[in-house]
């Protein structure tokens, strides 16, 4: 597995030569200092053009990690191991319109090794030691389909709405979504983000070197909040697979209706890319007690 993992990180490091790369972490922690429901995800991102390639690992926990048996009412323990393509359609850069759609596929389950990278992590940090791993949902493998429609209203230069729907199918999740940013700063028209929130990466959309641009067109930063509203038809990571009932001891049963707050900031200068975020969402699941709230940063760099 270990080869595995470096012939891939090799492989990408080798196609990211000119082109733009991501690199994205969120925890519960950087919002809640808690560890519970999504609890940690870790994502790569390699751009070429108009496509978008990624792999990550994602997983959720209950609330009380000590606890060998599962949790009867709390969420399952959950991992996800994935990759997946993104593809910018119809893109104009003197369009205010958006276009992108994704396609993810991956494993849930004990193969996804997240009981292996959380324990090895919490060993590394000194923390309490996840106990309830065994109790995971079983493997499966999985594919999920992405279709986003966004559109960048700028009320002046430096203030500008993004409303956008979207909606979510297959395997993982099963929703639709609508949406809006306001997004205050300065620069903001030469980058456009892609996928569904301002907290993943940003296209470039200006013409010529970056670098033989003066400073102050280099640069360029914002402030953000968005509301987002979802309607869950079916979730995975709560609900356990759609095709069997091996998972149905660890399910619990879905809110339909889960509305999202965010906030961060973004900063691009030159080929460097930052931004820091926080999201609050309201229950996932019937008899929650937590409010799943977590944060993220994503570092990216334009080779």
């Amino acid at each position: 597995m270990k080869k595995i993992l470096l012939c891939v990180t090799v492989f990408i490091a080798g196609m990211s030569y000119g082109l733009e790369t991501y690199f994205t972490m969120e925890n519960d922690c950087f919002c809640t200092h808690s560890d519970n429901d999504f609890s940690h995800g870790t994502g790569l991102e390699v751009i070429n053009n108009l496509f978008h390639y990624k792999i990550g690992q994602n997983m959720y926990t209950p609330g009380d990690l000590r606890k060998t048996e599962h949790i009867k009412g709390d969420r399952p323990y959950a991992g996800m191991l994935y990759g997946g393509v993104g593809y910018e359609f119809f893109r104009d850069p003197e369009s205010p319109w958006s276009h992108y759609g994704e396609l993810n596929f991956g494993i849930i389950g004990p193969g996804a090794m997240c009981k292996d990278t959380q324990t090895a992590i919490h060993k590394l940090l000194n923390c309490r030691k996840p106990m309830g791993w065994d109790n995971q949902l079983h493997n499966e493998f999985v594919v999920n389909g992405q279709w986003w429609t966004k559109y960048n209203w700028y009320l002046c230069d430096y203030v500008a709405l993004v409303p956008r729907v979207g909606v979510l199918a297959g395997t993982i999740q099963d929703a639709i979504e609508g949406g809006c940013d306001l997004k205050i700063g300065w620069n903001m028209k030469q980058y456009r983000s892609s996928g569904d929130k301002e907290s993943g990466n940003t296209m470039m959309f200006s013409a010529g070197n970056p670098s033989a641009k003066p400073w102050y067109e280099k640069l360029s930063c914002w402030i953000y909040a968005g509301i987002d509203e979802r309607y869950y038809l079916y979730n995975h990571l709560l609900e356990g697979s759609m095709f069997n009932h091996k998972d149905d001891d660890l399910a619990v049963s879905i809110e339909h209706f889960v509305p999202e707050f965010r906030y961060g900031v973004v900063v691009r200068y030159d080929r460097f890319y930052f931004t820091y975020y926080a999201c609050m969402r309201g229950d996932e699941y019937k008899g929650q007690k937590r409010s799943p709230d977590y944060g993220g940063f994503c570092v990216g760099w334009t080779w």
